[in-house]
């Protein structure tokens, strides 16, 4: 994973993004992504395994994903 993370929405409503750490399971970052291309800033985040989770508008978590950074 670089320092960024391009997502597309493809639906017409917004849907919550967050990533947490693999280890600690603490959430590090959380943020709405709007219907069409989201460009995530992850610099922040340290080296490390990370998953990703996409929720939709009733809260469903329709995406999952493992996230490695450098």
């Amino acid at each position: 994973m670089t320092d960024k993370l391009f997502i597309n929405n493809r639906t017409d409503k917004p849907m919550l993004a967050t990533i947490t750490d693999n280890y600690t399971g603490s959430n590090v970052f959380t943020c709405e992504l709007v219907p069409g291309s989201n460009e995530l800033s992850v610099e922040q985040l340290e080296a490390g395994v990370y998953m990703i989770q996409l929720e939709d508008s009733n809260h469903d978590i329709f995406y999952q994903q493992k996230l490695f950074k450098d």
